[in-house]
């Protein structure tokens, strides 16, 4: 066993590992970039352009340009209304894409899609007395603009805006557009989590490769080694086969409690290790405080090495004490 070695504190080895999260964290947004284009051009720019075309094929929505990027937003200017539930619901025959085809309830049986006389009677109830329009003249240009009839204008903005959410309500339970959703939220998993894992190969893994010792660079901030069980070097292998733990149980695994389990192990072991050292046959010495040697051979030298040079430092001062003894007996005889 390593005579010089010493673990550790529990601070250092806390903040070396939040120091690492922190350096992932910081890559995965840099890293992000490559990774959503590759998503992109695997399917994932193909599927917002179906969101876009849908959503704006249903009437509902808009494309508000926001810098170089159009961003798809619901019409919310109570003017447009009118003409947003119009198309909502009219779908004249090969008006729309196959896929939104009839994205509106059918609103006549037997119909195989809604013309604008559907629309007129079945939601804004031409014919009934129960009516909030006047259909006595009705505008080719603009068919939508029914004009209400006199004292009904407040409850016609409450229709609209009733309708309005009846139709985006129709419209979350579409099968086709959930489908695009959950494809779209899939291709952003898959960029985060690309982003993330590439991450940490390079800085758990691959890093530490390149650095004395094979630790991650949060461990050469704190002046952290690892050693093996016997507190001398730990080899190529074993190095990065805990690297290797740390990735999977820390990083891969982040949603389970190993961090949790090896905090309390650490915390509760006589000898300070962590799950990563009992599964690799390691431990953790603080290296401004240790000496780490490659084995035991090397340090028996410095011992030896050591111990001579002790033995000559107590032999320069047992002549010095000589020499100042026989100082003082000749001034003594000069006396």
């Amino acid at each position: 066993m390593n005579h010089y070695f010493v673990n550790q504190t529990s601070g250092k080895r806390f903040l070396a590992g939040f120091l690492d999260f922190v350096f992932v964290l910081i890559l995965t947004i840099f890293m992000y970039v490559p990774t959503q284009a590759i998503t992109a051009r695997a399917g994932g720019d193909e599927n917002i352009a179906r969101i876009y075309e849908a959503g704006v094929q249903t009437g509902l929505y808009t494309v508000v340009q926001q810098g170089d990027q159009g961003n798809l937003a619901p019409i919310e200017d109570k003017t447009l209304f009118p003409r947003a539930l119009y198309f909502f619901y009219v779908d004249e025959e090969g008006a729309r894409t196959k896929e939104i085809h009839n994205i509106a309830p059918i609103l006549k049986t037997g119909s195989a899609f809604n013309t604008a006389d559907d629309y007129y009677e079945v939601i804004m109830l031409k014919g009934s007395a129960e009516t909030l329009f006047d259909f006595s003249v009705i505008n080719s240009e603009e068919p939508w603009n029914i004009p209400s009839l006199s004292g009904k204008e407040a409850e016609v903005e409450a229709f609209y805006k009733a309708e309005i959410d009846k139709a985006h309500d129709i419209i979350n339970k579409n099968a086709y557009i959930n489908d695009l959703i959950r494809k779209a939220e899939l291709y952003t998993f898959y960029a985060l989590g690309g982003a993330y894992l590439l991450s940490v190969i390079i800085l758990v893994i691959i890093v530490p490769m390149f650095i004395k010792g094979n630790v991650t660079l949060g461990k050469v901030i704190t002046k952290t080694a690892v050693v093996n069980n016997l507190g001398y070097k730990t080899s190529f292998l074993q190095a990065n086969m805990r690297n290797l733990a740390m990735f999977f149980f820390s990083y891969v695994f982040f949603f389970m409690p190993f961090m949790l389990i090896s905090t309390f192990m650490f915390m509760l072991s006589k000898e300070k290790k962590s799950l990563f050292d009992f599964l690799t046959a390691t431990r953790v010495a603080d290296k401004n405080t240790s000496l780490i040697f490659t084995n035991a051979e090397e340090e028996a030298k410095y011992r030896k090495e050591l111990a001579g040079r002790l033995i000559e430092v107590e032999k320069r001062k047992a002549k010095n004490r000589q020499e100042a003894e026989q100082n003082e007996k000749d001034i003594n005889l000069g006396d």
